[in-house]
């Protein structure tokens, strides 16, 4: 394990574990909860102010398995390790905090080999560890937080690393690494109304990854795809933005209305605007709507056009959501429209889109003129039990239809289950079980065979033991 995990690691045993260890915390990006009821904690020294501080973090083993189309090669992976997270008790609404996580490769196929006809690695299962170094087994820590915050009843405010909760941005811990930020976060609340965000963010930890870069060294670590004319996309390397600036209104006036908006100026790259409103028109019945518009800002990230990463287009889509909700069983139907002069483009190396129609193992960022219909039932069982069981189906520009269609993304039928548990026993307070299936065909596609690779026509298993505490 590497120097920069060693230290926090020492610090958090010695200063809090006697403390803290035995309490059951949970690390909120809003600062509600444990934030607000450690601020009563009375502090007599600077020793108390360690010793009375707060240990989190979980312990987590996910193993992974993708059975492929035909002869394309099927790929498995155990990945098991832990994040641990310390932060001291509040003095004046200060407090100081970190988390380190490692992650280790149990078992795995050789994810590290490229497929033999599609010559690609297998997507899913090196995600669990570096996208980077497909070899990299072991070495693969990340002091993921470190920071300043400060919590009072009119504001909140964070300064370092830490996660991010938005519609475009966000930690997405669905993997062994989520995605990360470095910058300063301003939080605003109004009583029990809403609040008003603003951040900014210059470099970036993304998810799969284990070192930090600079904004603009992030566009294109993952796959880049091809421009608007088939060829490689070369925009990696060759952007150039200072970082993301991000403004938030979040509502909640009454039981019936819930509504925000967001604006991501990305220097010298975009603007994107998000907005959306749930509310309940009817008992039991919502009615939502939601809609992103873009455009370039600067030269979009290069002056040469075979560089740029955001060309010279203007960008929408527009999504809505109607759900019937009965005791403990949720019922909806969701619906996504992308449109405009060419792709909807955001950095994937930030998060991932948080749409009404957004499924796991997900993404429509990278495609235009493209639609998807979402069917979803969530229920909430007796005890610690819920299930979530959906049915989707895409509409998406033709693969070879570049100026549309980003990374040769085709329609498909797919279908999810997501199953979990906590057991009830106090004993076993903290274990959580999740069985997420994933599965999309493609009936009557003829594109190549080497195109379907973790593309379609593929079953997709996911099974996570985790240990919160």
């Amino acid at each position: 394990m590497q120097m920069k995990l060693v230290l926090p690691i020492a610090l958090l045993c010695t200063l809090g574990w006697n403390s803290a260890a035995g309490q059951d915390h949970h690390t909120t990006d809003q600062g509600h909860g444990t934030e607000q009821e450690a601020d009563t904690i009375q502090i007599n020294s600077v020793k108390e102010l360690f010793t009375k501080g707060e240990v989190n973090g979980h312990i987590r083993n996910h193993f992974m398995a993708t059975f492929n189309h035909r002869t394309l090669s099927d790929n498995y992976a155990n990945a098991i390790g832990a994040e641990i997270g310390y932060k001291t008790a509040s003095l004046y609404g200060f407090r100081f905090g970190f988390a380190g996580l490692f992650t280790y490769n149990l078992f795995s196929s050789d994810i590290w080999e490229r497929d033999f006809i599609a010559e690609k690695h297998p997507k899913f299962e090196l995600e669990l560890f570096d996208i980077e170094d497909p070899h990299n087994k072991a070495d693969l820590d990340r002091l993921d937080e470190i920071y300043l915050a400060y919590n009072a009843k009119h504001l909140r405010a964070k300064v370092g690393r830490f996660s991010f909760t938005s519609p475009l941005m966000n930690p997405q811990d669905t993997r062994m690494k989520p995605y990360s930020f470095q910058g300063i976060k301003v939080q605003i609340p109004f009583q029990e109304k809403g609040q008003i965000t603003f951040a900014w963010f210059d470099h970036f930890s993304p998810r799969s990854t284990v070192e930090w870069f600079k904004a603009d060294e992030t566009i294109g670590i993952f796959s880049p795809g091809v421009d608007e004319f088939g060829n490689p996309s070369d925009y990696p390397h060759h952007t150039s933005t200072k970082g993301v600036a991000v403004a938030g209104l979040e509502l909640h006036p009454n039981k019936r209305l819930k509504a925000e908006a967001w604006n991501y100026w990305i220097e010298n790259v975009s603007n994107n605007s998000y907005g959306k409103a749930v509310v309940a028109v009817a008992p039991q019945v919502k009615l939502g709507v939601e809609g992103l518009y873009q455009f370039q800002v600067g030269d979009g990230g290069n002056p040469k056009t075979q560089h740029v990463y955001f060309p010279e287009q203007r960008q929408w889509l527009a999504g809505g959501m109607l759900a019937y909700e009965l005791n403990n069983l949720n019922l909806s139907l969701n619906y996504l429209h992308i449109d405009g002069d060419g792709r909807f483009l955001f950095p994937r190396e930030w998060g991932r889109e948080q749409f009404f129609a957004t499924l796991s193992r997900g993404r429509m960022e990278g495609v235009g003129k493209a639609d998807l219909l979402v069917a979803k039932a969530h229920k909430h069982w007796s005890g610690n039990f819920s299930s979530e069981l959906a049915l989707a189906r895409s509409w998406l520009p033709e693969p070879t239809d570049y100026r549309y269609n980003k990374y040769g993304a085709v329609s498909y039928w797919g279908w999810v289950a997501d199953l979990k548990y906590s057991p009830a026993k106090p004993v076993l307070d903290g274990l959580s079980f999740r069985l997420l299936y994933i599965g999309r065909e493609s009936p009557g596609t003829g594109i190549p065979l080497k195109d379907r690779y973790y593309n379609t026509n593929f079953h997709h298993l996911n099974f996570v033991t985790q240990i919160t505490f």
